[in-house]
């Protein structure tokens, strides 16, 4: 009995030594591995980068509205409109815009019009078989439009092409008219074109030619905005106007002139706008205003302009522009105004818009802008987690222009080299709970 009871002592005593070590090593181990764990759980894991170069745009956010100098045209009767000029032409002080034709002289007019297109046609047919100067004339003639095409193609600006063409055309038909006129087709013709004058002189009182007052570019999409917003009321546009127009924009370029327009009396049919200046209302964010404004003083110091780019929302197109004048910030917005001479006619049928202005190309340094922490919006300059020998070193930059997600950056002291950021330098991309002096691994 003696015996069973100092074997279960023995046991007792072996499990409760052998608890403790178990316990004591638990211990050991919790003291290694728990930091570790700790570290698992919480730590980052850090994404590295080399600083590489590249050049952003810098742009900001506008809302914009158009001033032009429109004339409008109002239809002299009831009755119908036959446009002599396309939608986006050009058009000379004096020229022809359309005709007018009253309602009951449709049909003779229609006649007239049938009779002599065939007439012309066959004119043209004649050509092939005259010679000498009057050839060469015709040849010359549209030898150059073809020349000033080949022009537009090679420089890449289309806008002058739609007036080639029209040269062209009105070439040809005053070759046709010409001809018509000489006594060789008159021979063969004489029946259709005495036919012809008669037409000719039944509709002559009842067809108005409509002219236009001024030279410019003729537009059939009125948005009864005409005089409101124009260059002599551009003081009294307020900053919600702006607004309203942009938000409210619809911009189609895609306008086509219709052969012909039902009108009645004094209703407004389509307006010349003058294709060498107009003004663009704008509306800009207080902080970048404030640059854009500095920007302006410092070139009027200079005794120069400020000239920036605009992009539209649905235009592929950047129009180039210059910074006119500069309001005092209302409600954290600036209002001012940019004038154009250019590309005028690509943006004719746009009153209100959503855009960007790019004020600035800069080129160096770029890292992603969540590299960059303790950043300072006073001076702009930030820190950046650079990797030296295995360790990260926080060096101060300057911020010299950002854009969407990248910033530019430079050094803030050139003379102080080890302080510096160099192209290709390996740095932390996302340096969240980084220490100066912490141990990286690559």
């Amino acid at each position: 009995m003696t015996n069973e009871i100092e074997e279960r002592r023995k046991k007792r005593r072996a499990r409760r030594v052998r608890r403790r070590f178990l316990s004591f090593l638990g211990f050991i181990l919790m003291l290694i591995y728990i930091p570790a764990l700790w570290n698992w759980f919480f730590s980052v894991n850090y994404e590295i980068a080399s600083i590489g170069t590249s050049t952003l745009e810098i742009k900001v956010p506008v809302n914009g509205l158009f001033l032009r100098k429109e004339f409008v045209l109002k239809s002299p009767g009831d009755g119908i409109l036959i446009p002599a000029v396309q939608y986006g032409e050009r058009v000379g002080k004096g020229n022809e815009v359309v005709s007018f034709i009253q309602n009951d002289m449709r049909e003779v007019v229609e006649n007239y019009k049938q009779m002599e297109i065939e007439i012309l046609k066959r004119v043209v047919a004649e050509f092939d078989k005259t010679s000498g100067t009057e050839r060469a004339m015709w040849e010359s003639a549209i030898e150059q439009q073809i020349n000033k095409l080949t022009n537009i193609s090679e420089n890449g600006d289309l806008s002058d092409a739609g007036s080639v063409r029209k040269s062209i055309d009105n070439i040809l038909e005053a070759k046709a008219r010409y001809m018509l006129e000489s006594n060789s087709v008159m021979n063969k013709l004489g029946k259709e074109k005495d036919e012809l004058d008669r037409y000719r002189s039944s509709i002559e009182k009842s067809v108005k030619k409509v002219y236009s007052p001024v030279s410019g570019i003729v537009s059939y999409s009125l948005d009864g905005q005409e005089e409101s917003f124009t260059f002599e009321n551009s003081q009294n546009i307020t900053i919600e106007q702006i607004n309203e127009a942009a938000s409210a924009s619809a911009n189609d370029n895609d306008w086509i002139t219709s052969t012909e327009i039902e009108v009645r009396k004094d209703e407004p049919f389509c307006k010349v706008i003058d294709n060498d200046e107009a003004l663009i209302a704008l509306t800009v964010p207080e902080k970048e205003g404030k640059e854009i404004l500095v920007s302006f003083e410092r070139a009027k110091l200079a005794g120069s302009k400020l000239e920036y780019a605009i992009e539209i929302d649905g235009l592929d197109q950047r129009i180039p522009v210059t910074i006119e004048s500069i309001g005092e910030p209302v409600e954290g917005t600036y209002k001012m105004f940019a004038r154009l001479t250019k590309y005028i006619d690509r943006t004719i049928d746009i009153r209100g818009f959503k855009g960007n202005l790019i004020v600035q190309n800069v080129s160096g340094m770029v890292v992603p802008l969540r590299s960059l922490f303790n950043v300072n919006s006073v001076d702009n300059t930030a820190d950046l987690a650079v990797v030296e020998m295995d360790k990260a070193v926080f060096k101060r930059v300057k911020i010299i222009g950002q854009q969407d997600s990248y910033a530019i950056i430079e050094n803030i002291d050139p003379t102080r080299e080890e302080e510096h950021v160099n192209v290709f330098d390996i740095y932390l991309v996302n340096p969240k709970n980084v220490v100066e002096g912490q141990v990286v691994e690559k």
